[in-house]
């Protein structure tokens, strides 16, 4: 099934309109309506409220066939999750499912790749390294340029965006505490 069948079904289970949804998640009428047709992609920051207004974790969209039971993670096995809008490919780097309290990301960011057109806050604490290339990260207004090896930590709650400023492939480990996806 697709992100937005799935989405589309779980709005439905809950008894939600597009309206409704549209007024709890932030996200306009029009644009939930082309996620739904699977006729855009949603940024994660968009898929982020609209999971928090169907009051379920991002990750519940995406493939569920890996056991909570598992502790290691194989690269071949790892969860993927393409974002074409905003140039992102996601590898989870813990089971999916996990009870665990950290989040591991391993990111491929194109070159342009963003966190979407607004900042936004949640809960918790990020923790970025990265492997290769450059990520501009911006924090409370405040921008910083990280290379290779770099390393950033903040708290979530404070206004936050990511992007990949250059034409080269940038490769990040990102860490959330507590999971967002």
């Amino acid at each position: 099934m697709t992100l937005g069948k799935k989405i589309q079904q779980l709005r439905k289970e809950k008894k939600l309109t597009l309206r409704q949804l549209s007024k709890e998640s932030g996200c306009s009428l029009g644009f939930l309506s082309q996620v739904e047709r699977d006729l855009v992609s949603p940024t994660i920051a968009s898929l982020k409220k609209i999971s928090d207004a169907l009051d379920v974790n991002v990750i519940h969209f995406f493939d569920d066939s890996i056991s909570s039971q598992r502790v290691v993670v194989r690269k071949n096995e790892r969860n993927k999750m393409v974002n074409p809008k905003s140039k992102v490919t996601y590898e989870l780097l813990r089971p999916q499912f996990s009870e665990t309290e950290l989040e591991a990301l391993f990111m491929h960011l194109e070159p342009g790749a963003y966190s979407g057109n607004e900042s936004h806050t949640h809960n918790g604490e990020e923790f970025v390294i990265v492997l290769k290339g450059k990520l501009e990260i911006q924090v409370n207004n405040e921008i910083f340029t990280l290379e290779e090896g770099d390393s950033a930590v903040y708290k979530s709650n404070h206004p936050h965006s990511w992007r990949n400023p250059t034409n080269e492939v940038t490769e990040v480990l990102w860490v959330n505490h507590p999971p967002t996806f």
